[in-house]
């Protein structure tokens, strides 16, 4: 059980490239504070998520195995087809985490670009209209009359 939680290199997972594709940006309305503690929670959930998943795939890898190595070195002390299957497994992880949040920051400027110009052609609709309102008005406050 031990073995379990010292199977990442938290190095590996922290490194400034991979957290800054994954990481989520700021999110309007949080303050600063709240934004740092909602990141570290996403962080460690993601870390969370790639150990099961990882430990889930790769622990066939040690059947017929003595015992599984316990303590701070217990990664170092695992079969060699084990820490390949891990190795691979959390690169596959995150190189998809990364792709993932990639396509969902295009897919959310997408959307944000084409709200905006869906305001941008109602608030020129709205203008137009009020203009011809003005005129209209306008032209029927200062017609002409044979007073």
């Amino acid at each position: 059980a031990n073995a379990r939680h010292h199977l990442v290199d938290p190095v590996a997972v922290t490194s400034s490239d991979t957290m800054a594709a994954r990481m989520p940006g700021e999110i309007p309305g949080m303050s600063y504070g709240e934004n740092l503690v909602f990141t570290a929670k996403f962080e460690t959930e993601q870390l969370k998520l790639a150990q099961r998943l990882c430990w889930d795939r790769c622990s066939d890898t040690l059947r017929g195995t003595e015992a599984l190595p316990t303590g701070l070195n217990a990664g170092d002390q695992l079969p060699d087809p084990t820490r390949r299957c891990l190795d691979m497994c959390f690169s596959k992880f995150c190189d998809t985490a990364v792709v993932v949040s990639q396509e969902s920051e295009a897919w959310n400027a997408e959307q944000i670009r084409a709200m905006n110009q869906q305001s941008l052609a109602t608030k020129a609709a709205i203008g137009t209209i009020a203009t011809g309102l003005m005129v209209g008005l306008g032209a029927y406050l200062f017609r002409g009359g044979d007073d």
